[in-house]
């Protein structure tokens, strides 16, 4: 430290510049500083100096000198302890004081830690600015990228405006070929042999394999010797790559492919931060553009399920996974009577009730358990008036992004309902003619049996107008319900009747020899006279066979006849008899019942097809005797 100048050797500094002028420049500066110069125009130069001679410290003008990282790196490897500084821009004052202040301070030695803290310290900062400007350029160039094209684009035209870098890509991985495919925008831009895939299931392409698998990037600092570890190691060495880095480029458990990375030279630690960091970027905007483009994928797919709803003539619905509506078409709300606001987040129950929305959940639940997609149910619309309408549902599972839950396709099935409800009441006719006839036919026919063997047996001939009558009044029940067969009407000859006048009539062709008739009525009625007969001798018949008391069979049956005493136009058919139980009413009339084993005959299902042929309604009770009352009100 207080040695003289003149005892000690001058330190030799190493400047590397490609500029006349900056080297004159440089020079002249050092003339102040007790140093010697040494000239190198190239990295390579540079290098060939530091073997042959002896160098104290290295100053690198970055403006003009290629691949200055791997000058110093070369320094750091091969030279350790000789210190180096860059020159950058204009900055030649600063870095010849930052000299000759060192200089100063170690001037009895070499230039020692001293001067390679600081100067180090420097390299570090100016040479991670430049590639924070790559990064930052990167970033700021992905955040237009729409699409994976856009970002192989935007990265691989950057890297190639930085010195140092010879070439970059981009490849997605195919697990079902177990190959890396390269995403070339151009390929027509692209010099190097892309036009390929990287198989790596055949124990090809160790480094993209490792890569992929272990989610940590790697890099090959010398790519001589290395060539088949690395892709395209041959064409890469070729052009002068010296190192290769590749990046997985991937978000948590999302694996988008790689980022690979040639470099002119080795690449330092600085550099593969930087390289982390712009891969950590390319990855969130692939990730970006993936939800970008599944949230495109999830409006076409509920659009296209709304444009199918909207465009059904039956009414359609799609429920989520929880049975709220989240579409509805135009024909549903019509059938409603809702608004589409009012449906729309609303439970399915409020269109089909607790019940209908069981249904749709069982049956959504078992197309899930099973191998079918589809399958139709029936249920009851509910309208906002409260009428119900009979639907027919056909649900259909969807396990789509954009639709999760179920669609259902309401058809209104009330015409359907009523031609099923009149089938089955013709085939229950069908079916129980036959007994109708040998049931309505057996009273006159014995009747007129009755009065055959009276003749037989008084020889008297004044009995056979008897035996007419019972024989037409079976040729009228016949063409009755030949013509109930054949037309389906019950009332087709509509007149006006007395039904004081018809109801004895009806007495006298049914043996009533245990019963007692009272008439209360001078009631006119709009009716087809036949059938209106055998309807009162149904109901005649029916009370005389079925309404006598076990308890007293001393008893005689009474039937009373009458116009209806509550204000409504109609009348009744009433008896003193035991009545008809009550868990029959209900049924009563139905055929099935009539024909079984209750012992109420097929005769009330006769009154009921007569009451509905002329347009009355029905219905039994029990008399103020406790016996039955059959009451008919005629519907205006």
């Amino acid at each position: 430290m207080g040695t003289d100048s003149s005892d000690t050797p001058r330190p030799r500094v190493l400047c590397v510049s490609s500029d006349r002028s900056t080297r004159a420049a440089l020079t002249r500066s050092f003339g102040e500083v007790e140093v010697n110069v040494a000239i190198a125009q190239s990295s390579s130069n540079a290098v060939d100096r530091l073997e042959h001679e002896p160098i104290d410290a290295v100053l690198v003008d970055a403006n003009t000198v290629a691949n200055v990282p791997g000058l110093l790196e070369a320094v750091e490897n091969r030279w350790p302890g000789t210190p180096a500084f860059v020159h950058w821009e204009d900055d030649t004052e600063g870095t010849v004081s930052l000299l000759a202040e060192v200089v100063s301070r170690t001037r009895p030695t070499r230039l020692d830690t001293v001067l390679a803290d600081t100067v180090a310290e420097r390299i570090e900062s100016e040479f991670s600015s430049t590639l924070d400007q790559l990064v930052g350029t990167i970033k700021r160039r992905l955040v237009d990228a729409r699409s994976a094209s856009d970002i192989e684009r935007t990265v691989r035209e950057s890297f190639l405006e930085y010195e140092g870098f010879v070439f970059a890509w981009l490849g997605e991985y195919d697990p079902g070929e177990r190959e890396i495919v390269p995403w070339i925008t151009n390929p027509a831009a692209v010099d190097w042999p892309m036009q390929r895939t990287f198989g790596i299931g055949d124990g090809g392409q160790p480094l993209l394999k490792r890569v992929l698998h272990s989610g940590q990037s790697q890099v090959v600092r010398q790519i001589e010797g290395n060539e088949s570890v690395v892709p395209l190691g041959e064409e890469a060495r070729s052009r002068g790559v010296r190192s290769v880095a590749v990046e997985p480029l991937a978000v948590e458990d999302d694996r988008y492919g790689l980022l690979v990375v040639y470099a002119a030279t080795p690449l330092s630690a600085v550099e593969h931060r930087a390289l982390d960091e712009i891969a950590e970027s390319v990855s969130y905007t692939l990730e970006t553009v993936a939800i970008r483009g599944q949230l495109a994928q999830q409006e076409r797919i509920r659009r296209r399920y709304e444009r199918l709803v909207e465009t059904a003539g039956d009414g359609m619905y799609i429920v989520d996974e929880d049975g709220h509506l989240t579409t509805v078409n135009d024909a549903l709300v019509e059938m409603t009577g809702h608004s589409r606001e009012g449906i729309l987040g609303e439970p399915l129950s409020l269109l089909f009730g607790e019940d209908g929305y069981e249904r749709e959940r069982e049956t959504s639940e078992r197309l899930l358990e099973s191998e079918s997609t589809t399958a139709t149910f029936e249920t009851v619309l509910e309208t906002k008036a409260g009428e119900e309408i009979p639907c027919e549902t056909q649900v259909v599972l969807v396990e789509e992004p954009a639709v999760h839950g179920s669609v259902g396709v309401v058809r209104d099935i009330t015409e359907r309902k009523r031609r099923e409800r009149k089938l089955r009441e013709q085939n229950e006719r069908l079916e129980a003619f036959a007994q109708i006839v040998s049931h309505d036919l057996r009273n006159p026919l014995g009747v007129s049996q009755g009065y055959l063997d009276l003749l037989e047996e008084t020889e008297s001939y004044e009995h056979l107008e008897n035996v007419r009558e019972g024989l037409e009044r079976m040729e009228a029940i016949i063409g009755d319900v030949l013509t109930v067969a054949r037309e389906g009407e019950w009332a087709s000859n509509l007149e006006q009747v007395a039904l004081a006048e018809v109801v004895r009539e009806a007495w006298d062709n049914v043996s009533t020899e245990a019963a007692d008739l009272e008439i209360d009525s001078t009631l006119t009625l709009t009716a087809d006279r036949s059938p209106l007969l055998r309807l009162l001798e149904n109901l005649f018949r029916n009370a005389i066979e079925h309404g006598q008391l076990d308890h007293r069979p001393e008893h005689t049956l009474t039937i009373r006849v009458g116009a209806l005493e509550d204000g409504r136009e109609g009348f009744y058919v009433a008896d003193d008899g035991c009545g008809i139980p009550t868990e029959l009413r209900q049924d009563v009339f139905d055929s099935s019942v009539s024909t079984g084993s209750s012992g109420i005959g097929l005769g009330l299902w006769v009154v009921r097809e007569v009451a509905e042929g002329h347009g009355w309604t029905v219905s039994v009770d029990e008399s103020s005797a406790g016996g039955a009352r059959f009451s008919f009100v005629i519907d205006g």
